[in-house]
């Protein structure tokens, strides 16, 4: 059976495209990946992958990208067909009408993010969050979906009903990250922190997290911060304004875009991670994929207070939920795990037990092969 993973939005490289769901389907199906990215086309880990150039500008993604993956993604001719962006939902439609069995992976709150998207006139918001639920409603009538969700109580935002929509969350896979699992954080040299990840965006800011580092500077505590991503378009990457850079800039190690396992081998040196997405809570509907690849290699980690955030900690006290906004509150619970042993171990066991046991990408691969096998079933 040939599957085929389209999209305009995401990176061939994409941790939830990518690494865990093409690649988990390739161990039983054909399956190629149509995604944004500039090495051509390739065979990776089972999965054929086809890159389209990233697109200039908004309406080169709306007027010809979109239009490119799609035609590409007809070509395959392929059993079923996995979309990941909104405005593919139509072409999801229209294969659908044409016997094809097609599924929608929401990965994210949607309409709730366009009425907070800064680059959309504010009196265009309302108009273009109503246009993509009608969309969204249209294509519960003809699509099967995957909802990210931190719980089944949020499904009524995306107009799910029983028998379309099942719950796969963005768990990381124990198993690949296990090379860089520490069993003793405690004893690693220094006071290195790690974060991968969007630096400075739409709900991404690091700043709070280098004003915290002098905060601890002047306690005497001093950190080293491996910093592994990209900054937004249009955000600056000047930081240098911050107070005390000429001293900071030497506690920072900056390494751009890395791909999963050489930023992981980074973390290896390092005693506690950082989440720094910080969504409103009425927005909120699931949790930061990174932070579960934390778990897997028992990285304590520092996230935001949000409700779903601290619900996750009370039960698994894996770090500590702050307001990361507030460098006071970053630098107190860094100076916590950092200078008490007992709470960096007992944070770092729990977080890998949770990982194991529960937040664990093996367990959520076997929903979507049992998806993928009944729509399979009505191919026939």
């Amino acid at each position: 059976m040939r599957i085929c993973h389209f999209s305009s939005v995401h990176h061939v490289w994409d941790t939830r495209v990518f690494y865990r769901e093409c690649v988990s389907l390739a161990k039983s199906y054909e399956v190629t990946l149509i995604a944004i990215g500039e090495e051509g086309n390739f065979v990776k880990q089972g999965v054929q992958v086809i890159s389209v150039p990233k697109p200039k500008n908004f309406f080169e993604r709306f007027f010809k990208t979109i239009f490119r993956v799609f035609i590409l993604a007809v070509k395959q001719e392929a059993h079923i067909y996995h979309i990941h962006d909104a405005e593919m939902i139509p072409f999801g439609i229209v294969l659908r009408i044409l016997g094809k069995q097609v599924i929608y992976d929401i990965h994210e709150n949607t309409h709730d993010d366009i009425l907070l998207k800064p680059w959309i006139k504010p009196n265009k918001r309302k108009l273009l969050a109503k246009a993509y639920n009608c969309l969204l409603w249209v294509g519960s009538k003809f699509l099967q979906f995957i909802v990210v969700v931190a719980d089944p109580k949020f499904l009524p935002k995306f107009f799910v009903h029983e028998g379309n929509a099942i719950i796969v969350q963005n768990f990381a896979n124990p198993d690949e990250l296990s090379p860089y699992f520490v069993s003793n954080r405690a004893e690693l040299i220094g006071n290195h922190l790690f974060y991968v990840g969007m630096i400075k965006d739409m709900y991404y800011d690091i700043n709070p997290f280098l004003q915290a580092l002098n905060l601890l500077n002047e306690k005497g505590i001093f950190c080293h911060l491996h910093l592994i991503g990209y900054f937004g378009s249009g955000h600056s990457t000047d930081v240098t304004h911050l107070k005390n850079w000429d001293q900071l800039k030497n506690q920072i190690t900056f390494y751009g875009f890395l791909d999963t396992h050489a930023a992981y081998q980074i973390s290896m040196q390092c005693k506690v991670g950082l989440c720094i997405k910080n969504q409103p809570e009425s927005m909120l509907v699931s949790h930061e994929r990174k932070l579960f690849e934390y778990l897997a290699i028992g990285l304590p980690s520092i996230f935001c207070d949000k409700s779903i955030y601290k619900d996750l900690n009370q039960k698994f006290d894996i770090g500590f939920a702050v307001d990361v906004t507030d460098a006071n509150a970053i630098a107190n619970a860094l100076q916590l795990l950092l200078q008490v042993d007992e709470h960096l171990l007992l944070k770092s066991k729990n977080a890998r037990q949770a990982a194991q046991h529960c937040f664990n990408w093996n367990l959520e691969s076997e929903k979507l092969f049992k998806l993928y096998s009944s729509l399979a079933l009505k191919l026939v």
